[in-house]
């Protein structure tokens, strides 16, 4: 059985797999040094605890029967991984060949329905904080967008902790800044709702339902018009100074 818990892992060929913690399934994702994912945020899991364990078991490689291994010190946002093993059958291309061509056919007439009626389509209930402690968790929340939104590094700095830095490798202004800029010239119309706080106690959990037009696909093409997307995601805050601060944030599948 796998040691390595669900998350995004580079499938070494320019994209993001998602491991289930089995095993790996069919959902990719652009990398972020081919197109920047929403945000350039991180979609990670807890970190491990401080153990024992030998070199092998937390290695930079990884392992020979595919399964990902965990790091000590992840490089960029996402850890390596091995690539799945893809069907060579001519049949299976035929398959994907005839999905690819109803998916075009269904674009054509549904996208335009899509953009127009976006606030119809998706229309979660926002959840309101009822004490400081929430209303302080969600604010942090709405500064973490802001901050993307506005290339504000100090603002980012101020609501994000160390913990969460090292992990998508944003150290220092410049870095934010071009991670930034990537994600403005990608997406727009970025849209955030709070759908469920849980807590109290150390640590609050924040679930968001977040809507952007992406003007590029997975391959880096232009899209014309703009296709909406909706995403959820959790958000992870603890106590830092006088407020709260993001810890982890995970995308909800």
């Amino acid at each position: 059985m796998s040691a390595i818990a669900p998350g995004w892992y580079d499938d070494g060929h320019g994209a993001l797999r998602w491991w289930d913690g089995q095993q790996w399934t069919e959902h990719v994702q652009p990398h972020p040094q081919g197109m920047p994912d929403p945000w350039q945020r991180p979609r990670t899991t807890p970190a491990p605890e401080t153990s024992s364990q030998s070199p092998e078991a937390t290695g930079d490689t990884a392992a020979s029967d595919g399964v990902p291994v965990a790091q000590d010190a992840p490089s960029g946002i996402f850890v390596a991984a091995t690539a799945p093993q893809r069907s060579r059958t001519w049949i299976i291309w035929v398959i994907v060949g005839v999905a690819m061509l109803v998916a075009v056919v269904l674009a054509a007439v549904l996208i335009p329905l899509a953009i127009l009626g976006f606030g119809r389509v998706s229309a979660p209930a926002a959840v309101e904080p009822t004490n400081d402690d929430e209303r302080g968790a969600v604010e942090a929340v709405y500064q973490f967008d802001e901050a993307w939104q506005t290339a504000d590094c100090d603002l980012f700095l101020g609501v994000t902790t160390e913990r969460l830095r090292e992990i998508v490798q944003i150290k220092d202004c410049a870095t934010f800044a071009g991670q930034s800029e990537a994600f403005t010239e990608w997406y727009s119309d970025y849209e955030i709702v709070v759908t469920g706080i849980r807590g109290p106690g150390y640590e609050y959990t924040v679930a968001t339902q977040e809507g952007y037009v992406a003007h590029f696909d997975q391959d880096g093409n232009p899209i014309e018009p703009g296709v909406q997307q909706v995403v959820e995601y959790e958000y992870t805050l603890v106590p830092d100074d006088d407020g709260w601060a993001v810890y982890d944030l995970v995308s909800v599948e």
